[in-house]
């Protein structure tokens, strides 16, 4: 073998953590286009530099950890980090959301249980 031999769950883990870069990258663009969402033409300039900027960050990091070998572990672990990413994001979005209306307003969201024994 022209390498040395490579410890695949460093590997993971670096890969893991360029693909939170890469969704990092992602919501940045999502922002973005909801700034500009009225010009069709510039939401499609910024999804292209978001999918090279990604590309970038996959292929670098691939570089540096794994001397630029694709396999399918790889891909899998740059998207698992993407997908972690987003998951989370959303799931503290939500929760940041609902605390600051609670505070704002003064009063506690009625969960499912409660609004249907006020209704019955």
């Amino acid at each position: 073998m022209l390498y040395p031999s490579l410890d695949q769950p460093i590997v993971f883990v670096i890969l893991f953590c360029a693909g939170i870069i890469g969704g990092i990258v992602c919501l940045l663009c999502q922002i973005c286009v909801k700034k500009v969402k009225k010009y069709k033409f510039l939401c499609q300039i910024c999804y292209f530099f978001t999918i090279l900027a990604i590309t970038f960050i996959y292929t670098v990091f691939n570089l540096i950890a794994n001397y630029g070998q694709f396999r399918v572990y790889t891909i899998l672990s740059f998207c698992l980090g993407m997908i972690v990413f987003n998951f989370f994001t959303k799931k503290l979005w939500t929760k940041l959301k609902n605390k600051c209306y609670n505070f704002r307003d003064g009063r506690k969201t009625k969960g499912k249980k409660e609004v249907k024994e006020n209704n019955h």
